[in-house]
């Protein structure tokens, strides 16, 4: 079947279309729970599009691009999982298609074919999280954009113009998913290898890249929040993850598969290539390869969507493996077994029950318990732990959107700072319920009266709601 695809021909294109459109309407069309990502997500954009700012009012690693996004479509009252769904696999469609034309582009395939194409539709696979429109997924796009630009560096020559949009690319990923910007090394390790770059345009580079950030930067400097900013903005840039989806098993499995492809492909092309500027690509894509692996160990939350880096590099490097090897037979076995491979864990990871307890993931969101939900719902909560059951039918209030990020000690209550942080957190928006499993509150309500003035405690264990007709931060 994979064959069939080493032609570029129209029949080849409308049967990729339709093989892709197999491929995702069990998801897209039956798969009816959302994922913990995606309720963060929406609601993110529900509270940017009320107004409030990033960063300075909502704890948020999301970068500014995608939080855009979010507002944008929360906006226009479309900002629902099932769009997010849609508008990503739109997008990976997109950018398999611009992926294998490039290839073509820059003569990095030694015929036109729909391979690389193919490929990267299937390994795109990697869990559900990686078809909604998360910031890895934008952040993507550019780094494709990105490399194209090198690639056109590469073949052309080097120009200051060229240098300058290359660093304007990869600032615009570093602010879709932060760690993106790490692929300026491989960028500029090629570079120093192939190109004939001169020192002022490496940092012409490096420049412009920073300058969306510096524009961002400038933002919340002049609008307040700047100390937010840096505490959020740089807080995927940790080994160490805040809260684990999926298990170094499922991560380092499926990076690990997509790994070893991509490596067989870099051994079967470099070893039967024979024409000087594709071994060049094979060794840019090489660079990048060991990057896009190192991505996974980097970020807040675990979860499969920062495996996407590693696609196009798969998927290349895959199609070069077809179009190198011998042995027609063992092309399709090989291929055929990795194919399947994905595509059976992808979709045992989108069932709920078979992806919590045989892969042992906690991607999809449960329902918060039946008490909360019949006397609790529609009310603006304050959830001070990484329980995002409750932010299913209610919307978060306070800056704490994300409680992994507050870092909140149950010393700073004793503190005069820390009562004037807390004072201020619950008078700019206060909540209607508060829900303290760890039990901050009561120190809280000892040394704040007017926190025992506006909250009771409520039938539902530790949780606790506003009394009706007072408000927190408000004289009566």
């Amino acid at each position: 079947m994979v064959q069939y695809f080493k032609l570029g021909s129209w029949d080849r294109f409308i049967l990729l279309l339709l093989l892709y459109g197999l491929l995702q309407a069990p998801f897209l069309l039956f798969s009816q729970d959302i994922l913990v990502p995606e309720i963060l997500w929406i609601r993110l954009g529900e509270r940017l599009a009320d107004g409030w700012r990033l960063y300075a009012h909502t704890l948020d690693e999301t970068a500014p691009i995608p939080a855009m996004v979010y507002a944008f479509l929360a906006k226009l009252g479309l900002l629902d999982y099932h769009i997010l769904r849609y508008l990503a696999s739109f997008l990976i469609l997109m950018q398999a298609l611009w992926f294998n034309q490039m290839a073509h582009r820059f003569q990095l395939v030694t015929e036109r074919n729909y391979l690389i194409a193919f490929f990267y539709l299937i390994f795109s696979h990697l869990g559900p999280d990686c078809f909604s429109l998360s910031p890895v997924l934008m952040a993507n796009t550019f780094v494709l954009f990105a490399f194209s630009r090198f690639f056109k560096i590469l073949k052309d020559g080097a120009s200051s113009d060229d240098a300058m949009i290359l660093g304007l690319l990869l600032g615009l990923a570093v602010l879709c998913y932060q760690p993106a910007g790490l692929f300026i090394f491989p960028l500029y390790l090629s570079a120093l290898f192939f190109t004939g770059l001169k020192p002022n345009q490496y940092l012409l580079i490096l420049v412009a890249m920073l300058l969306p950030l510096g524009g961002v930067y400038a933002f919340f400097t002049v609008g307040g929040g700047e100390s937010e900013f840096w505490t959020c903005f740089l807080a995927p840039f940790r080994i160490r993850f805040l809260m684990s989806l999926i298990g170094w098993d499922l991560s380092l499995g499926i990076g690990g598969i997509l790994l070893l492809v991509s490596l067989a492909g870099w051994a079967a092309a470099n070893q039967n290539s024979r024409v000087n500027f594709q071994r060049l690509g094979f060794t840019v894509f090489f660079f990048s390869l060991v990057m896009s692996f190192f991505t996974i160990f980097l970020g807040t939350v675990q979860s499969t969507d920062q495996l996407l880096f590693l696609v196009p590099h798969a998927a290349f490097f895959m199609a070069q493996f077809m179009l190198y090897t011998r042995g027609v037979l063992m092309q399709e076995i090989y291929s055929l077994l990795v194919c399947a491979l994905l595509i059976s864990g992808f979709y045992g990871m989108v069932d709920v029950t078979f992806g919590k307890q045989i892969l042992g993931h906690k991607m999809y969101l449960e329902n918060p318990p039946k008490g909360f939900t019949a006397n609790f719902r529609n009310r603006d909560i304050l959830v001070l732990d990484n329980d995002f059951r409750f932010y299913k039918y209610n919307k978060p209030a306070t800056r704490f959107l994300r409680y992994y990020l507050a870092d909140i000690d149950p010393k700073q209550i004793q503190t005069f700072e820390g009562l004037i942080f807390w004072y201020q957190c619950l008078a700019e928006n206060p909540p209607r319920l508060i829900y303290d499993p760890h039990l901050l509150i009561p120190a809280l309500a000892v040394r704040m009266p007017e926190f025992g003035r506006c909250y009771r405690a409520t039938f539902y264990p530790n949780l606790y709601e506003a009394i009706p007709g007072r408000k927190f931060g408000k004289t009566r």
